[in-house]
């Protein structure tokens, strides 16, 4: 049971917020105003508060402030995201307002989309790495299917780069601290980077990070001693800026990135009496097998021989391209290409502390895009932009079989391991894991052309009301294959269920869809500082393949298009004469054939839910609270359900009552990972001292109850938790040096509960946790 206290709910953080504008001085509030935040969410420059939709914005100077290195600590400054890992840096996923996938699938592409410098990103891992250069960071809430169109339909997450500096600049930062995992694990962090002119009209940046920690997870295994969860990962990112005149900028941004861990192992717990543990306990008396320890799940002690690793190499680079024409027209090109390479081991996939079978994952994926826009000046009676997007993505997994993705091991084959299965699967005969010299191999690749043309247009009817209409077409080709094959022949647990050779589960696979998305949104100005706006839109994400091993027919891999009608209303507001920001929507989603991804058997497939439904509130803001104190809160109420599941994955132990053999109907269930309530609120105080400033933080991060199983299993929710941070520093010249904790009460959080690798139907299950407690001190200095 995991057990956390309730210190805080929803409801207490709008009366803190109330009670605390209650207390504050109205009067020095009233000297100050917050900074106008600039977006370019509509693809042009507008203020935040003038954005006619749910946006949250995030400086690059904001997220220093706030100890934000990655993209899974900004989740916790914006109430309607969230950003999980599990099994491996390419399983990292997005969730906007609760809706979301996960990420383990790689020909699967997720319901929030990746932007980075405005180029598309189709795959995680391209901002799992430390971030720096950060301009700000955009998150658009709800379907943006007409301007952002491919896979956009939970929101976006729009990361921009900032350009480099006119004058010499330079900085540098070292973190050192400890996580508190199963033993301290020291953790150290590099940040570094130059920005300045070249020439007249050229100039650039350079910036680099490097992080690491040690083993957070210790073997709690009789003999082996292999420690878990470490990270060794480097970044760097340069650009190039040339403004030949003040109409032409060309920007050209490129980044890498290279990860190397074993930060994915998972924790088990063995139900006493299942088949997993009757199986280990048959091992251990064979003598095969090792005695464990520990059975918690979440006690960061693990029970795998090897941990399982992974060796991530990620490249990409985005060509920008402004040109203002003579009537004030602009004419945008965004031109980029990406490519990443992943390669998993994990030597103990049968997690039963036993040398039985192998699984190495190879790969490989290539993307280019183009888009070219043309927007008009702004500021007349009618502001419009149009535009054209292309994008090819190229998938390989298997690396043409020089890689095999199962293979033997020490006693695949002996006598005991093969008498285990007779036993387990209630066989005639006794029969191996993998014959001697047998390996399995899995060959799969998927292919996708995409083409959209879009516009959008607002007509200003006056000077405070105004519509703002959009549509996209777009055209989507995917063209799949799978083929798997068997080192060598022969009757074993890898032949007859994880690779299969049959005809009918190999071969190519094809569809295309033509698509119209559209949105229309009247904006109203009741006061120079109250805009109210409604939006109903229509979204759509393309269907897809499973395309990993097993013995599903070619003909039914296939996945469905998913459909989106959305409806929403806000309100933005300045207050306290500029003291304080408010914006507050309500929403409502209907989704058909809802894209759902869960854990079957070794791996994890997408199926469609008939129907799901999201609605839900949120309120976020920010308030100068006198000249030193600055909070700035969120709070998201999101209840999202499948509406109709007739097909759904059962836990171990319930009776298949679903529309297909061995399913479940999960109608009414709320998807995995979907708290109904989540809130932040931080505060910021910064004070004059004789050497400079010193200032502290604190955020807390409250979350509701959720369940952690695609199963819907009662048994795994992770209770609602609090997460706080902490900081303290100061600054004096271009000096700074500031002490940090992170999850200040050591909350034991899960993101993921699942099956164990080869026990689908056992109530055994498997578990992957976020960090535990960690502190430290950083220092920076800047030029």
């Amino acid at each position: 049971m995991r057990t956390t206290a309730r210190i805080f709910s929803a409801r207490k953080l709008l009366a803190l917020v109330t009670a605390t504008l209650a207390a504050a001085p109205l009067g020095a509030v009233a000297q100050a105003q917050l900074e106008e935040i600039v977006v370019t969410a509509q693809k042009r420059e507008q203020s935040l508060q003038d954005v006619p939709m749910a946006v949250s914005a995030v400086s690059g100077q904001a997220m220093q402030k706030a100890g934000i290195s990655d993209i899974k600590d900004l989740a916790r400054q914006v109430p309607s995201l969230q950003v999980q890992s599990n099994t491996s840096p390419l399983a990292m996923s997005y969730r906007v307002r609760r809706v979301g996938n996960l990420g383990n699938i790689p020909t699967f592409e997720p319901a929030v989309g990746v932007f980075q410098d405005g180029a598309f990103r189709n795959r995680p891992v391209f901002s799992a790495g430390d971030m720096f250069d950060v301009d700000r960071i955009e998150v658009l809430r709800g379907p943006q299917s007409t301007l952002y169109g491919k896979n956009t339909t939970a929101g976006v997450v729009a990361v921009y780069s900032r350009k480099p500096s006119e004058e010499l600049t330079g900085n540098a930062e070292f973190t050192a601290g400890n996580l508190e995992g199963a033993s301290d694990a020291g953790m150290y962090r590099f940040v570094g980077g130059v920005s300045g002119p070249l020439a007249d009209t050229l100039s650039a940046s350079l910036g680099l990070s490097f992080s690491t920690n040690d083993h957070v997870s210790e073997s709690a295994l009789s003999v082996s001693d292999e420690d878990a969860n470490d990270l060794e990962r480097g970044s760097v990112r340069g650009q190039l800026q040339w403004q030949p005149s003040d109409t032409l900028s060309v920007r050209l941004i490129g980044g890498a990135l290279q990860e190397d861990d074993d930060q994915f192992t998972s924790d088990l717990y063995i139900e006493p009496g299942s088949g997993a543990a009757q199986a280990g306990a048959f091992l251990r008396g064979a003598g095969l097998a090792e005695a464990c320890a520990s059975n918690d799940a979440t006690d960061l002690e693990h029970c795998s021989r090897k941990a399982v690793t992974s060796d991530v190499d990620a490249r990409e680079a985005t060509l920008l391209v402004d040109y203002a024409l003579a009537n004030d027209w602009t004419v945008t090109s965004i031109s980029s290409w990406d490519w990443f390479e992943f390669k998993g081991t994990n030597d103990d996939v049968a997690q039963l502390a036993s040398p039985l079978l192998r699984f190495h994952d190879t790969q490989e994926g290539e993307s280019w895009q183009q888009e070219l826009r043309l927007a008009s000046a702004g500021g007349e009676t009618v502001d419009w932009l149009t535009g054209v997007f292309w994008y090819q993505n190229e998938f390989e997994r298997g690396d043409d079989g020089d890689r095999p993705i199962f293979l033997e091991d020490t006693y695949s084959a002996h006598p005991s391991s093969a008498r285990l299965l007779q036993l387990l699967l209630r066989l005639p005969i006794p029969v191996p894991f993998a014959t001697p010299g047998q390996n399995g191999l899995l060959d799969a690749s998927q292919d996708t052309d995409y083409v959209g043309l879009f516009g959008q247009a607002t007509w200003n009817i006056t000077d405070r009301f105004s519509v703002t209409g959009g549509a996209r077409w777009q055209t989507e080709e995917k063209d799949a294959e799978v083929l798997q094959s068997l080192t060598v022949p022969g009757l074993s647990l890898l032949s007859a269920n994880l690779i299969s050779t049959a005809p009918a589960n190999n071969g190519e696979m094809d569809r295309d869809t033509d698509e119209v998305t559209w949105s229309l949104t009247p904006q109203f100005t009741l006061s120079d500082d109250v805009n109210l706006f409604a939006t109903v839109s229509h979204g759509f994400k393309s269907g897809g393949f499973n395309v990993g091993w097993g013995r599903t027919p070619i003909d039914q891999r296939e996945f469905k298009d998913e459909d989106i009608m959305h409806y929403e209303a806000g309100v933005k507001s300045t207050l306290l004469e500029g003291a304080m920001q408010l914006a507050v929507s309500a929403f409502y989603t209907e989704y058909d054939d809802y894209q759902d991804a869960a854990f079957v058997g070794q791996t994890f497939n997408v199926t469609n839910a008939e129907k799901a439904e999201l609605k839900g509130a949120e309120a976020e803001g920010k308030l100068l609270l006198g000249e030193k104190v600055t909070a700035d809160f969120g709070i998201s109420y999101a209840d999202f359900t499948y509406e109709e599941y007739t097909s759904g994955l059962c836990y171990a132990g319930r009776t298949p009552d679903g529309s297909l053999p061995g399913t479940c109907d999960l109608s009414g269930e709320h998807p995995v990972n979907a708290p109904e309530w989540t809130t932040h609120l931080g505060l910021l105080y910064e004070t004059d001292v004789s050497w400079g400033e010193v200032y502290a933080r604190a955020d807390w991060s409250w979350s509701d109850e959720y369940n952690t199983s695609s199963q819907v299993d009662a048994r795994l929710v992770q209770d609602a938790y609090n997460w706080v941070n902490l900081r303290l520093g100061t600054r004096w010249d271009a000096y700074e040096v500031v002490a940090w904790v992170d999850n200040a009460a050591d909350e034991e959080v899960v993101n993921l509960d699942a099956s164990m690798n080869l026990f689908a139907n056992d109530k055994s299950y498997q578990s992957f946790r976020q960090a535990p407690r960690s502190y430290g001190l950083t220092v920076r200095a800047a030029f």
